[in-house]
């Protein structure tokens, strides 16, 4: 409480913790997700996933079930978009 008092404060307060995501698969490959700051689209599987969202495009690899993953940014603008919704419209195919 005392930090809540200390943000009234400061003039910034701040509501912290909530959180809200929602998955909505089409195939399996390909899934839209919505939350709180935006929609996206991902493709891919457990392991390897491209996602293309307001943020720009960026690219999932890691060991699934280990809790461990490496994610980087791909691009912002450019043709990286359009390679990625490619990339998401032939996992949609193939699903």
């Amino acid at each position: 409480m005392r930090r809540l008092a200390f943000l009234a404060r400061a003039g910034s307060l701040t509501v912290m913790g909530f959180r809200f995501r929602r998955i909505i698969p089409l195939g399996r490959l390909l899934r839209i997700n919505v939350s709180k700051t935006g929609v996206s689209v991902s493709a891919g599987r457990p392991g390897a996933t491209v996602n293309v969202g307001k943020s720009g495009t960026h690219v999932t690899a890691g060991l699934p079930g280990s809790g461990m993953s490496w994610r980087e940014k791909v691009s912002s603008r450019g043709c990286a978009p359009l390679l990625a919704v490619a990339l998401l419209a032939l996992a949609y195919s193939l699903s």
